[in-house]
């Protein structure tokens, strides 16, 4: 059996993905009223929401760090938070990797194809 070897994110080579946006997840829309909320996400600037590989959902505000230095480097990496410690645990979590999507909505117009799509599979 062939042993996986698993490197751990090439920070050194980043043009910090990661610090630059704020994802939160937030409850599987099951109700028309939850898809409007999107909708309403959707329509202000630097917003975008998403599914997952786990096809859990998120909204993403893209906002860079404040601490996000010229060169991509971080200003206070020996003090910065634990999730960006923990940021690429387990190693293929990193953006640079791997692409975290699933489905990307960022305008209004993408999730009624995604709707129209699922709606259609349905019949």
């Amino acid at each position: 059996m062939k042993k996986e070897i698993i490197t751990p994110p090439p920070c050194h080579a980043c043009d910090a993905l990661c610090c630059r946006y704020v994802a939160i997840q937030i409850d599987k829309p099951t109700e028309k009223r939850d898809f409007d909320n999107i909708r309403w996400y959707l329509l202000h600037k630097n917003v975008q929401v998403f599914r997952d590989l786990e096809k859990d959902w998120f909204i993403e505000f893209i906002t860079p760090c404040e601490q996000l230095g010229p060169d991509n480097a971080c200003l206070v990496y020996d003090q910065r938070p634990r999730i960006c410690r923990e940021h690429g645990e387990p190693p293929m979590l990193c953006e640079q990797l791997d692409n975290p999507y699933l489905n990307l909505f960022q305008t209004v117009a993408d999730l009624d194809a995604y709707l129209a799509a699922k709606k259609a599979r349905k019949k």
